[in-house]
């Protein structure tokens, strides 16, 4: 078993900043469509200014990600089938019909006693 480590703080800080610049980034994108729309403004985009703050936000916040989250874990399928008993595994409820076609084929046919 490998041993579990703590969260970076480092991380955390990255990605807490780059969740604030992502949240900067909107408001500024809100409050410079809004400064079009009261000037009777028409521009194609967004100043680049803006673009490249939501970018680095974007990178930091990815890299505060990768930095906080823990290591992969390894999934094997025979530990997962040691877990469970022979009674759950041959048990197939999606193979079970209910609504076979006896009673439409034995529908004439008279029982004799």
């Amino acid at each position: 078993m490998a041993v579990q480590q703590a969260p970076s703080q480092l991380g955390r800080i990255i990605c807490l900043f780059g969740f604030l610049l992502l949240f900067h980034s909107g408001y500024s994108t809100f409050e410079h469509l809004s400064y079009l729309k009261a000037v009777d403004g028409h521009e194609a985009g967004l100043p680049l200014d803006i673009t490249i703050e939501l970018l680095m936000s974007v990178a930091l916040f990815g890299l505060g990600i990768v930095l906080v989250a823990d290591d992969f874990k390894e999934i094997l399928m025979e530990t997962e089938m040691a877990k469970q008993s022979i009674e759950s595994l041959d048990a197939r409820p999606s193979f079970y019909s209910f609504n076979h076609r006896g009673r439409a084929v034995f529908r004439n046919v008279v029982l004799k006693d």
